[in-house]
């Protein structure tokens, strides 16, 4: 292996020392000619760094680099630089300077690569670089050495190489390590333990280095006993995930906190537990804009976020719940038809349990942001449809004007404009309302006009629209009634007894009173379309027919009973 750096003349044996050998070099750049002050400094930045102190190391090459802008290609420079940058923790930083084209091909400049790389988390990745070179460490100074050797002995431990490891530990361990650099030490040895298969001693190691002086120890021996006890079914996903969140603010700010929170959310998901899922990998693809992973976490999301509304995961949710979490995230809503559908199958299901105002924003914002010309006026329909059942016509009204459009279907601009002029009757605009829907003879249209008329207690032009109705439902004297047919004919006979169409109601029973005999209303016809006593309808027989009549089915209430059965896109 070919050296680059020469260290050891550089290595202190305590405190004092350091302080008298850096008093030396401070001196020899003071009185330095010209000639040979950059090698005074250069001697300055390789003590620094021999003895681990980066950012020292770090502003002496800074002044270095000032003066000579050309000792950027200088091999020794870029070496020291980056690996400075690996002391405090600079590790992108220190990536740039050791990946320079001037290293390449040099056995210590592809040694301090891969402890960068294993520094990152990818030991495995590492660990073959690592055991090649990694003997480039033992000349270098303690301080240095005995933070390289522990990554290098984790590294092999990586790959299974348990012998190299046992060798590497045991020096380490016989070098007289300060209480933080043993527990470093003490957790490479709980990883070869769990290598070894001594899960129970690899668990008793990390239990007592979490309560060591080392934050990034403890940290990692936390994580690592957490995997392995629930690896081993010793603990249950729900205690893994408490355990892990308290580590959360144990250890802040690199590749390791990146992980945390993604091996969180996939804990979470795991467990159904969609908002804290996602809330974790947003903050860990937030933090981490520029981790080389966080456009696969934000793809993770993503998945998930259709998962539960396109794939209807979210039907084992609560309504509630459901809507929050798509508020919370819906910035992950897809473009296109697959957005659409999906906010269509949010509206349908919360149409369903009765969230009407939840509802009707979710329609709202597809309206105003999402869709134009014929999608737009339909589903500002069903929008329209959700603020008449919420009781606010003034919306409905305003929904169907702000959503018109050209080429539409007949079916639809039908439905628009019977939406419209119940809105318009809700408002008590009734003469509007039924100027709308004139030119409309459907049987929906006479249904709507019938009640436009109820609701201004026009009974007798009711029980005129009501008597078309019945016609163009195929009723026939003498032939069974459908359950509608039968409904209609009540809602017929009620008109006419607030009428008083004795006339009409005796027809009615003479032509249709064998077949209401027989169907569900039976009673209820009875009682509405008796004959009274003399010739004439009593005011408190009325109040009782009346009473008994609620079944009287509105326009409203035949699109409520369809959405007992459909969702609400179904309507259009």
């Amino acid at each position: 292996l070919v050296r680059l750096l020469d260290l050891e003349k550089w290595d202190t044996p305590n405190d004092a020392a350091i302080l008298q050998t850096r008093a030396i070099l401070e001196q020899a750049i003071a009185v330095a000619p010209k000639s040979g002050l950059q090698d005074a400094r250069m001697n300055l930045a390789r003590f620094y760094f021999a003895n681990a102190f980066g950012p020292e190391a770090l502003g002496v090459l800074a002044r270095v680099l000032a003066d000579d802008p050309g000792m950027a290609s200088d091999r020794e420079w870029r070496l020291l630089h980056g690996g400075s940058q690996f002391l405090i923790g600079r590790l992108e930083e220190a990536e740039k300077d050791l990946y320079n084209e001037v290293l390449n091909g040099n056995d210590e400049g592809e040694f301090w690569r891969a402890i960068v790389q294993a520094a990152r988390g990818d030991l495995n990745g590492a660990s073959i670089e690592l055991r090649r070179s990694g003997s480039l460490a033992r000349p270098y100074p303690r301080p240095l050495r005995f933070k390289l050797s522990t990554i290098v002995a984790e590294a092999v431990v990586e790959i299974g190489d348990v012998r190299t490891a046992e060798t590497i530990l045991t020096a380490l361990a016989a070098d007289t390590p300060s209480p933080t650099q043993e527990a470093r030490v003490q957790y490479v040895q709980g990883r070869l333990a769990e290598l070894e298969g001594d899960f129970d001693g690899a668990v008793t190691v990390w239990e007592h280095v979490m309560d060591g002086p080392d934050r990034l120890a403890r940290f990692r021996a936390a994580r690592s006993r957490v995997e392995l006890l629930l690896r081993l079914d010793r603990i249950t996903k729900a205690e893994a995930t408490e355990e892990l969140e308290k580590q959360r603010f144990a250890w802040r700010g690199d590749d390791r906190e990146f992980d945390l929170l993604r091996r969180l959310g996939a804990l979470y998901l795991e467990q159904d537990k969609y908002r804290e899922a996602l809330q974790t990998l947003r903050q860990a693809a937030t933090y981490f804009r520029d981790h080389p992973d966080a456009k696969v976490v934000t793809k993770e999301m993503s998945d998930t976020f259709n998962a539960l509304y396109l794939e209807d995961k979210a039907d084992a949710l609560p309504p509630v719940m459901a809507i929050a979490i798509y508020e919370e995230f819906k910035e992950l809503t897809p473009a296109g038809s697959r957005g659409d559908t999906m906010i269509q199958k949010l509206a349908d299901r919360l149409v369903g349990v009765d969230l009407l105002d939840q509802a009707a924003a979710l329609l709202e914002g597809q309206i105003k942001f999402r869709l134009e010309g014929v999608d737009r006026a339909r589903v500002g329909a069903r929008l329209a449809l959700i603020h008449l059942m919420a009781r606010e016509p003034q919306e409905a009204e305003r929904v169907i004007r702000a959503s018109e459009a050209t080429g539409l279907a007949p079916e639809l601009a039908q439905q628009r404009t019977h939406l419209l002029a119940q809105a318009l009757s809700a408002q008590k605009r009734h003469a509007d309302a039924l100027a709308l829907i004139e030119p409309d003879q459907t049987l929906d249209g006479e249904l709507l006009r019938s009640e436009i008329y109820w609701s201004m207690g026009n009974w007798n032009d009711a029980a005129q629209a009501l008597q078309r109705v019945v016609r163009d439902s195929g009723a026939r004297r003498g032939v069974a009634l459908t359950r509608k047919q039968a409904r209609y004919m009540l809602n017929l006979a009620t008109a006419m007894t607030l009428s008083g169409n004795e006339r009409g109601l005796a027809r009615i029973r003479n032509n249709f009173g064998p077949a209401m005999d027989q169907t569900e209303f039976a009673k209820a016809f009875d009682l509405i379309a008796a004959r009274p006593a003399i010739g004439l309808i009593s005011p408190e027989s009325v109040d009782a027919r009346v009473a008994v009549a609620q079944n009287f089915k509105t326009f409203m209430t035949a699109y409520r009973e369809r959405l007992e059965k459909d969702p609400l896109s179904a309507i259009n």
